[in-house]
């Protein structure tokens, strides 16, 4: 697939056949993600994939108990919602991240605390590059004929994911990918017309 046409042709899929992907077309998939840009090379990211249907199950548990404690409504064993659907699919890849710091990072923690801490939570450059990755890795599934959802739904549950997944500090879960082959492609929504979104500065 021509790299354009993937940029063009790219949806966000919610329903998934019930077929396993292999392993090695996951493993292609992460390490095609791992070739994105990322903050000073420092790649401060991990993925854990999990393909076990038993232990999507019991995230969906996880997320669905939290969301109930919340509402007060008990969500059903076989209701998937923008925060569990990653469970319909065969395989879930969490996305984790750790801190990045670099030379200017650590000026500014001597010598400017406040602009030191925007930088670490706001612009947050460990956050931008799992995110770079996390897109590499929806283009390059995409070119696999294999769907994603991109979530951050799930993270509502968040302690209570990392402490099932094993993720310890300083690292964070930071997103759940669900991957699977479409059951359906959904057409494109609307975007925003460019004019809306893009203008030129100075002269």
């Amino acid at each position: 697939m021509d790299l354009l046409e993937g940029l063009r042709t790219r949806r966000t899929v919610r329903k998934f056949r019930d077929e396993r992907i292999p392993r090695e077309v996951v493993e292609e998939i992460v390490r095609l993600g791992t070739l994105a840009p990322n903050a000073g090379n420092a790649q401060s990211w991990r993925f854990i994939v999990i393909d076990d249907k038993g232990a999507l199950l019991e995230m969906k548990k996880i997320v669905d108990g939290v969301i109930g404690s919340l509402t007060g409504e008990e969500i059903p064993p076989e209701k998937f919602t923008y925060q569990n659907l990653f469970a319909r699919a065969p395989v879930a890849v969490a996305a984790v991240s750790r801190p990045y710091e670099s030379g200017t990072d650590r000026l500014l923690k001597e010598k400017a605390p406040d602009r030191y801490r925007i930088r670490q939570k706001e612009v947050n450059p460990s956050l931008q590059s799992v995110s770079a990755a996390i897109l590499q890795m929806c283009l390059a599934a995409h070119a696999m004929g294999i769907g994603s959802c991109w979530m951050t739904g799930p993270l509502t549950a968040r302690p209570e994911l990392e402490e099932y997944l094993g993720i310890e500090p300083p690292e964070e879960l930071v997103a759940l990918l669900a991957l699977g082959y479409p059951e359906k492609v959904p057409q494109a929504p609307p975007r925003k017309d460019l004019t809306e979104v893009l203008t030129y500065f100075g002269g």
